[in-house]
């Protein structure tokens, strides 16, 4: 089996070089007109401009679950408030 394998590499190789064209064929990813090129450039900017918003959309929620986390000034007042009157001090009793 390995010996027909090597025998298949061989070939190629040989009929390659004769040819002298051991590059595959990639001429169909060169723009042929403009048209082409055209789309591609429309393609990359899509690309760019999709990767743009989904970062911007990711900050977007970043910054609101942060804001969520977060109270307002006015509950802050609110809460701190609340924590001086629990903690003013019980008036003194005096020993009569």
């Amino acid at each position: 089996m390995m010996e027909s394998v090597k025998q298949w590499f061989r070939d190629w190789s040989d009929a390659c070089e004769y040819a002298n064209e051991c590059v595959p064929d990639l001429s169909f990813l060169a723009p042929r007109e403009p048209y082409t090129a055209l789309v591609g450039i429309a393609a990359v900017c899509f690309l760019i401009w999709r990767l743009n918003e989904t970062r911007i959309a990711r900050r977007r929620a970043g910054a609101a679950s942060k804001s969520a986390c977060t109270p307002s000034a006015a509950e802050l007042g609110r809460l701190l408030g609340e924590m001086r009157r629990t903690r003013e001090p019980a008036p003194e009793r005096r020993a009569a």
